[in-house]
C-alpha cells in the first residue's frame, strides 16, 4: 500500500508541478550502454512542441523511499543513486540513462540517438529489486527493454508499473524535454 501512495505522488507531481529550469544541476552523472558520462542540463522545455517530443528519452530510473526522506541514501547492495538527493525533482532519488552517447555506435553517434535534447521518461524501480543487496542498476537501454520484457513475462520483474492501462506500464513519457550535452566519458 505504501508503494502504491508513493507511485501516486510521483504521477501526481508528474502533472501538477511541471519541472523547473534548475531540474538538472550541471555536472550530473548518466549512464549510456553500461559506461558513465557527465551530463549538462541546460535548459528544460517543460509542455515541448510535438517536434521537440520526438527527442530520444532520458531515463529517470527512480528508486522507491520512504515519505519523507531527504538525506542520502546507501542501498543494502552498497550502491547510491547519481541523484541522491535531488530534492527539487519530482523523484528526488534517480539515476539517469541514456540511449546514446559521443564515441558509441556507427562511427561515433549511437546510431543518431545522441542528440542534446532528451525527453524526460519516469521509470521507477521495484523496491524487492533496489533493496536486494544483489542489486545493480540498469546502465543500457538495451538491459532496460530486457528488464521490460521480463516483466511483461511474468518473470521477477525489476520496475514498477507506474502507468496502469498504458501501452507500457513502466513508463511515464513526460511532456518535458532536457537539453543537456554530454561533456565527457568518466573513466
Amino acid at each position: 500500500m505504501k508503494h502504491l501512495i508513493l507511485l501516486a505522488a510521483v504521477a501526481a507531481s508528474l502533472s501538477v508541478f511541471p519541472l523547473t529550469a534548475s531540474a538538472a544541476p550541471q555536472g550530473e552523472l548518466a549512464y549510456a550502454e553500461g559506461q558513465t558520462y557527465t551530463m549538462l542540463g541546460a535548459t528544460l522545455i517543460t509542455n515541448a512542441s510535438p517536434g521537440v517530443l520526438k527527442a530520444p528519452p532520458i531515463y529517470i530510473m527512480g528508486y522507491p523511499v520512504p515519505p519523507g526522506t531527504t538525506g542520502l541514501i546507501t542501498l543494502p547492495s552498497g550502491y547510491r543513486p547519481q541523484c541522491n538527493p535531488c530534492l527539487q525533482e519530482p523523484v528526488a532519488y534517480h539515476d539517469h540513462l541514456l540511449t546514446g552517447a559521443p564515441g558509441l555506435g556507427k562511427n561515433g553517434t549511437s546510431g543518431g540517438d545522441y542528440k542534446s535534447p532528451w525527453r524526460i521518461v519516469v521509470l521507477m524501480y521495484s523496491p524487492a529489486f533496489a533493496y536486494s543487496p544483489f542489486f545493480s542498476p540498469i546502465t543500457s537501454d538495451d538491459d532496460l527493454a530486457q528488464a521490460e520484457q521480463a516483466c511483461e513475462s511474468g518473470q521477477a520483474c525489476e520496475l514498477l508499473p507506474i502507468n496502469p492501462g498504458s501501452s507500457n506500464p513502466y513508463e511515464i513519457w513526460t511532456p518535458n524535454v532536457l537539453v543537456c550535452p554530454i561533456v565527457r566519458q568518466n573513466r
